[in-house]
């Protein structure tokens, strides 16, 4: 072997000394990254205990309150069946042609007389709304189903109030129906065509049938305004609204309908019913990570992966979940203990909190209980058109004053303005402009807040 020349092992040495020289401070580099990784996953693991342990006790804690209030309300609604008077309804009424009302193995409806509705659907809605008379086709329907009609109000009369399978709290949390829509859209229908038929009837002079028709409606009515559940109550608001639009075409001015129409001002179980729907955002919220309540398809397709991840988010969603139940209900509390048509300030209100991305979910209190007030007014208005309507049939003109007729018992300093005629023949009587909340205002489609009449003469 050829000897290396005494300037090339000097340089061989510096090329080795070089290179070990250089790998010193990438080793060490090296080291640093280890061991600040090292710690990085030892503070990281440790933050996600205590986050798991410590949110989840938080969130345990807090949810107490919650829960508490919850076994309150399941033992005061529990679930009910759906009874016979309800299932007898849902073969009378399969003639007509309208929706389904609850989830049936019934042939409920045929093609025919679903076809034959639909052809009258948006003339039912027209004249409900109008003051002119009904459409041929909508008359003719009327005509042709004047039998299915009566036999669906005999049995409204005579049997006990329809009544539909109702959850509690527990299961209305988690439970999820395509027919629930459907269940009290289809009772809408028919309750619309209760009112047009009885509106109807009057046109013909067929005072009986008139008073049959509105009798079944009110009775069929109360199984929505006693309902616990959100829904059916704004239904059953819907439905005031046909009702009162129908009381002010007919000429009748009924104590019993005036004492129905006050003693529907009541608005506790549609606080009630905001508590359920409150509940239902709750458990919306508190149960999405594991998707609870779904389908035993969807719980099972759930990965592997996302069953870990949830044991780290829960505690998340429990805390936005049990923060927007307590903001609503302190919302609840603060908007239905004052005068409805009194403006609270946003600043009064609580929000929820800043961490609270979720919280967002569910419709505004405010505006519920605004659309519930108009109802109220417009109620209120009504009962006053029908006790003028009443002294005007007793004395043969509308009085030139009555006793309370310009007060309200739904706000404080909402007032009405009286206006007769000097010879008592016509009377205008409406919401006055003044002291009337801003969002009270008269939109297209509204029930209109002045209504005018002549007097009936003996």
């Amino acid at each position: 072997m050829n000897q290396l020349k005494p300037h090339s092992k000097i340089m061989l040495k510096n090329s080795i000394f070089s290179s070990r020289f250089a790998s010193k401070p990438q080793k060490t580099k090296r080291n640093i990254f280890r061991f600040i990784l090292h710690w990085f996953n030892i503070i990281s693991i440790s933050f996600l205990v205590i986050w798991v342990v410590v949110g989840n006790l938080v969130a345990f804690q807090l949810e107490q309150s919650v829960l508490v209030t919850k076994d309150e309300l399941v033992r005061q609604f529990p679930t009910t069946e759906t009874n016979n008077s309800a299932h007898k309804l849902e073969q009378l009424r399969a003639k007509l042609g309208i929706p389904m009302l609850v989830k049936s193995n019934l042939d409920i409806a045929t093609e025919a007389s679903q076809k034959e509705f639909d052809q009258v659907r948006d003339d039912l809605w027209e004249y409900e709304n109008s003051t002119s008379e009904p459409s041929k086709s909508l008359q003719q329907y009327l005509s042709v189903h004047s039998e299915d009609i009566a036999a669906i109000r005999t049995h409204l009369l005579k049997s006990d109030i329809p009544r539909w399978e109702a959850f509690d709290l527990d299961a209305t949390i988690n439970y999820h129906s395509e027919f629930e829509s459907k269940t009290y859209h289809g009772l809408y229908v028919l309750q619309q065509i209760l009112i047009v038929d009885a509106t109807n009837n009057s046109r013909l002079g067929r005072y009986q049938p008139m008073i049959d028709s509105l009798e079944a409606f009110w009775r069929l009515n109360q199984y929505l305004s006693e309902s616990h559940d959100f829904l059916p109550q704004l239904y059953s608001m819907i439905n005031y609204g046909a009702l009162v639009r129908g009381l002010r075409k007919i000429e009748i001015s009924s104590p019993v309908w005036q004492r129905r129409l006050v003693s529907s001002y009541t608005n506790k179980m549609f606080v009630t019913s905001l508590k359920f729907e409150n509940f239902k955002n709750y458990g919306l919220i508190r149960n999405f990570p594991l998707r609870k309540g779904g389908s035993e398809m969807e719980e099972s397709s759930s990965s592997f992966l996302s069953r870990i991840l949830q044991i780290f988010t829960q505690p998340y969603f429990t805390l936005s979940a049990v923060d927007l139940w307590q903001t609503k209900m302190r919302n609840l509390e603060i908007i239905f203990s004052q005068d409805p048509c009194k403006t609270i300030p946003d600043e009064t209100l609580s929000q929820v909190s800043s961490w609270n991305t979720l919280g967002a979910i569910g419709g505004s209190i405010s505006i519920h209980s605004r659309k519930q007030t108009r109802r109220q007014i417009d109620m209120e208005l009504t009962q006053k058109i029908l006790r003028l309507r009443e002294v005007a049939s007793q004395v043969g003109k509308f009085p030139p004053t009555l006793i309370e007729i310009e007060s309200s018992v739904i706000c404080k300093n909402l007032r009405y303005v009286y206006q007769p005629s000097p010879d008592g023949d016509v009377m205008t009587i409406s919401v006055s402009p003044q002291n009337r909340p801003d969002w009270l205002v008269e939109r297209k489609g509204d029930i209109p807040l002045s209504y005018s009449t002549k007097s009936q003469k003996l």
